[in-house]
């Protein structure tokens, strides 16, 4: 199974942290944000890694290489500005060394949902007919867009009881089938909402419920909350 990290974007939210470094770069616990995705990575058994960069990229391929921790790494060097997120990974096409379900891990979060997890439901029926399987959660920081009926993943916008009953977020770590990103012209910029949001509405995408540690660390507050529980002694639970 290949794997995506998604460390295109300038940072903006982050400045003036990301002037001179691009996002991934921003260390919590000692580790550049990019090194928990890629040792976690590792330890599933993930073999082939793909980052696609931008924005100060060539400090990230100075930073890791082409090797890491056993990973083999390769690059998408998109133009800038970046192309957005579902645009970003059609750009890579990472499923171009296997045409199997792949997974996508968003750099700038800290999730400990077990990355091994995603051989499993990569290979099994879960996927024969859908297109994609995300990985939600609950936050009270951020008003959730989806919930789930069984493993299904619904929109809040169109089904107001659910609404009601669960605001899940997307946690930033899905698995996809390459058809997803089929309708996406290589070099074209594109949200992944704006493929997700259909197919979710077509009844295409499946997902869980993760409850264990996920922050999003995309602003200065939100970095400078996740450093406080989680540096030091209790930042161990990411390594």
């Amino acid at each position: 199974m290949n794997a995506m990290i998604l460390a295109a974007g300038r940072g903006e939210r982050l400045m003036p942290l990301t002037k001179h470094i691009p996002k991934p770069l921003v260390r919590i616990n000692g580790k550049p944000i990019l090194a928990h995705h890629l040792e976690n990575l590792h330890d599933a058994g993930i073999v082939d890694v793909i980052i696609n960069v931008s924005y100060l990229g060539h400090l990230i391929v100075d930073e890791f290489g082409y090797r890491y921790k056993g990973l083999k790494i390769f690059y998408s060097f998109e133009p800038s500005p970046p192309l957005e997120t579902a645009g970003g990974i059609a750009f890579a096409k990472p499923w171009a060394l296997s045409n199997q379900p792949f997974l996508v891990i968003n750099s700038d979060i800290l999730c400990d949902w077990p990355l091994s997890k995603a051989f499993k439901i990569s290979s099994s029926e879960i996927l024969d007919e859908k297109l994609a399987y995300l990985v939600l959660t609950k936050t009270q920081s951020l008003s959730g867009d989806f919930h789930l009926v069984g493993n299904k993943v619904c929109n809040n916008r169109n089904d107001r009881i659910g609404a009601n009953n669960s605001k899940l977020t997307f946690t930033g770590i899905g698995i996809y089938r390459p058809q997803f990103f089929q309708q996406i012209k290589r070099g074209t910029f594109g949200k992944l909402k704006d493929v997700l949001i259909p197919a979710v509405e077509k009844g295409l995408v499946m997902g869980e419920l993760h409850e264990g540690i996920w922050e999003d660390i995309g602003t200065n507050e939100r970095l400078k909350d996740a450093k406080s529980k989680y540096e030091g002694k209790r930042g161990k639970a990411l390594d």
